[in-house]
């Protein structure tokens, strides 16, 4: 979908659906949403030397819709002051939601301890206690901005196995936009007891999964943009797709035996 701006004159929104394994940002090559999306705009214009700046920076291992805004000049932070972009993310988590959870909460962004916790490498002792240890983050039913929060909603739950093991899709939505959102909602999550399925920090729980799904998720994790809202100069414009199978527990439910 393409939205052209009035302000500033000649620039115009790109918004595309990026598959997992594809970089958001980076001129190092041409297999880059960046580069993508910029040679795609210079053969619709030809002549120009148009330019591309990645508003939405979404995580390398997460699919979903980008914002990518183009020009004809050097775009910079200054075009995007009027913008703000509403996130919604389709998660499949492991575990049986509260109540709470089923009526919907919000999360501060931990934003202090995630750039911590990218920095550098976590001790295994560290990486036990991100499992085990999951009251760090306070859960709130009252409203937050969504510039620095997330608003987990519970769509959907499958019980599954003898064991009656419970999966769960949510919907979580954010207008945090300091990159690696996808990042951020895995780590809220697993610290909340609700790792996401396929997460790397979470081997233990994935393992527990049938065969058959664990043989068709692969490397795959469940997480995917498929809606945004983008506020700008007065106005709301949605695009949305529908949300990945492998993050539905509709899905699962009709290949998966009934416990």
């Amino acid at each position: 979908k393409i939205i052209p701006l009035q302000k500033p004159q000649g620039t115009t929104l790109m918004i595309a659906y990026k598959p997992i394994g594809m970089r958001c940002v980076g001129s190092f090559c041409s297999n880059t949403l960046e580069m993508i999306t910029k040679n795609y705009t210079a053969l619709c214009r030809p002549g120009e030397t148009p330019s591309c700046h990645p508003v939405s920076k979404l995580d390398t291992g997460c699919e979903g819709l980008c914002v990518m805004l183009t020009g004809t000049y050097k775009c910079d932070n200054g075009s995007l002051a009027s913008m703000k972009i509403n996130y919604y993310f389709s998660v499949l988590v492991h575990g049986e939601p509260t109540e709470q959870l089923k009526q919907g909460v919000y999360v501060a962004v931990p934003t202090n301890g995630i750039r911590l916790w990218k920095r550098q490498r976590i001790s295994k002792e560290k990486q036990h206690n991100n499992k085990d240890g999951n009251n760090d983050l306070a859960i709130l039913s009252s409203e937050l901005d969504l510039d620095g929060s997330l608003f987990i909603q519970c769509q959907d739950t499958f019980h599954y196995g003898e064991g009656n093991e419970t999966i769960s899709t949510l919907t979580v939505q954010s207008r945090h936009d300091d990159g690696r959102l996808a990042n951020i909602i895995s780590y809220s999550l697993r610290k909340l007891g609700y790792p996401v399925v396929n997460d790397r920090f979470a081997k233990r729980e994935f393992a527990a999964l049938p065969r058959r799904m664990r043989n068709l998720l692969k490397q795959k994790v469940c997480i995917c943009c498929h809606s945004i809202d983008i506020h700008i100069e007065g106005s709301i414009t949605n695009v949305q797709v529908d949300a990945h199978k492998r993050t539905q527990c509709s899905y699962w439910r009709g290949i998966m035996p009934l416990p």
